[in-house]
């Protein structure tokens, strides 16, 4: 059952979500800066009433608000700072869904292996592009681990949905997704080339990757 609670802070981050998309369309930069991290709190509230035995997937949620935070500024070093924080929250997330996975048994070994080979050869093929768009060696490892954890966010949301949770981790599937379209425009946006617009199309894909991704994790346990 899902608490009365949980339904007022799901309804206020949905509130504020419009609020920081509306704003984000008409390009009012002031605004949407002070709204922003208020989106990811009061979803990570819900998370926290509706599953307060599961810290893991509120902590997620309060790292994309640091995140958030970090990114107002678009300054190069802060950059990297919300990378770190959004790196780390995703890592929570994964953690949780392979929680939930062992509910089906031991994951084998050899895939935690896979994973790992996985992510490294996409870390070392993508590093001439992403140096090549960033300039900056550093961001360009950094972006490419950050970009490999998202991706398996996804990876790992279809491989639950694979063994008998697809009724609500398909959402952490979507979830995924989108995050990804919200990364993938927040890089053409701030290493290639910025145009007009461009918070409106990164919040709307970056809060509908949160919501579904927590949802998802969430509703699992609860329903």
């Amino acid at each position: 059952m899902i608490p009365t609670i949980t339904y007022v802070f799901f309804a206020m981050f949905v509130t504020v979500s419009l609020a920081e998309i509306i704003v984000a369309f008409n390009e009012l930069e002031k605004i949407r800066k002070i709204i922003k991290p208020f989106c990811l709190l009061f979803l990570g509230l819900a998370a926290v009433t509706l599953v307060p035995n599961h810290p893991f997937i509120y902590i997620g949620a309060f790292l994309g608000m640091i995140g958030d935070v970090f990114l107002i500024w678009k300054k190069r070093p802060i950059f990297m700072f919300g990378v770190i924080a959004f790196l780390l929250g995703h890592l929570f997330y994964i953690s949780e869904i392979l929680f939930i996975m062992l509910k089906n048994g031991q994951m084998p070994w050899y895939f935690y292996i896979v994973v790992g080979f996985a992510m490294l050869l996409f870390i070392i093929a993508a590093y001439p592009l992403s140096k090549k768009i960033t300039k900056h060696r550093y961001m360009a490892l950094l972006g490419n681990l950050y970009l490999s954890i998202l991706i398996l966010v996804t990876v790992v949301s279809i491989i639950a949905s694979a063994n008998g949770f697809i009724n609500y981790m398909i959402l952490g599937v979507i979830g995924g997704v989108s995050f990804l379209a919200s990364d993938l425009v927040l890089t053409s946006a701030t290493f290639v080339k910025d145009f007009k617009r461009r918070d409106y199309y990164i919040m709307l894909f970056y809060l509908l990757g949160q919501a579904f991704i927590i949802a998802g994790i969430s509703l699992t346990y609860v329903l």
